[in-house]
């Protein structure tokens, strides 16, 4: 598995204009020997897979802690496991937070495994028993410790406008459709196309592939053209529809692809230029020391 730099070690310039730093969060000034050396630890590959197999297990836990039978037989050893791996995410932030200081805080990724963790310490008896099921909240954790997941899921937020407008285009078609079908078919079958609520109901049930034998035959027993009407209004909302939002995603992640590549060359180039002053700056002590 590959591992990519993670998110606290940027800074995002509208994260910053929401969380003004402090002084001492000066991204210029120099990161201490132990922040850097912390850093190293979180950021090391192993660090990373061992926080992902802890979720993964943890996720199975909660699961087989819905069956009734196991709070008898292993409920005790439920209950410990459970208790060491929220140790140890716990740790795990605690760490994060040191080597990254204020940084932290400046990230929404960081912010949600923050919560997630937090909200596994709200007691478990009382009105705040609801808040226990938010538990499960910790499976999401995988979106941003796995790379590839937290790449999915920044292209759908980015592609957020392009599926908006898909919506709309699908909310323009269906309302065609529900006129038309409430005209057509009104006196045909009332139950279903009766006004217009009830042939948005009916044309949403088509749009999930659910009711096609309920819906279509009793309109064709009395109109032949029925079953190309419907059939072109499911070709329409689904696969155009869906072709669509596949096509706004894939462009979505290919511009976040292409933006990370972009940010990976200026780093590199930063740091080429960084080596380059040093070799300069060590190049002109010599010379002085050689006067």
């Amino acid at each position: 598995m590959t591992t990519d730099a993670p998110a606290t070690t940027a800074s995002d310039p509208a994260s910053d204009a929401a969380f003004p730093r402090p002084d001492d969060a000066d991204p210029r000034r120099p990161v201490p020997a132990w922040r850097a050396r912390l850093q190293g630890v979180v950021e090391h590959r192993w660090f990373q897979r061992s926080i992902i197999t802890l979720i993964v297990v943890n996720a199975i836990l909660i699961g087989v802690e819905t069956y009734p039978g196991m709070h008898g037989i292993g409920g005790g050893i439920l209950y410990v496991v459970d208790a060491i791996i929220l140790t140890v995410f716990t740790i795990e932030v605690v760490l994060r937070i040191s080597a990254y200081g204020w940084r932290f805080f400046t990230n929404g990724w960081n912010l949600f495994d923050l919560f997630v963790v937090a909200v596994s310490y709200v007691p478990s008896g009382g009105a705040l028993q609801v808040l226990r099921v938010l538990r499960v909240l910790r499976v999401l954790r995988l979106l941003s410790q796995v790379p590839s997941l937290r790449r999915v899921v920044g292209a759908l937020g980015s592609a957020i406008p392009g599926i908006s407008a898909i919506g709309g285009l699908l909310v323009i078609i269906m309302y065609v459709y529900v006129v038309a079908c409430t005209m057509l078919f009104g006196d045909i079958a009332p139950e279903l196309f009766g006004d217009l609520g009830a042939s948005t109901v009916s044309l949403f049930r088509l749009l999930n592939g659910d009711g096609w034998g309920e819906i279509v035959p009793p309109l064709q027993a009395e109109l032949p053209w029925a079953w190309p009407f419907m059939m072109g209004y499911g070709l329409i909302s689904t696969f155009v529809i869906l072709n669509l939002f596949i096509a706004v995603t894939c462009e979505a992640l290919e511009n976040q692809k292409e933006e990370e590549t972009q940010l990976t060359i200026k780093e590199q180039q930063l740091m080429d230029e960084v080596l380059e002053l040093k070799a300069m700056v060590r190049s002109i002590a010599e010379e002085r020391r050689g006067a």
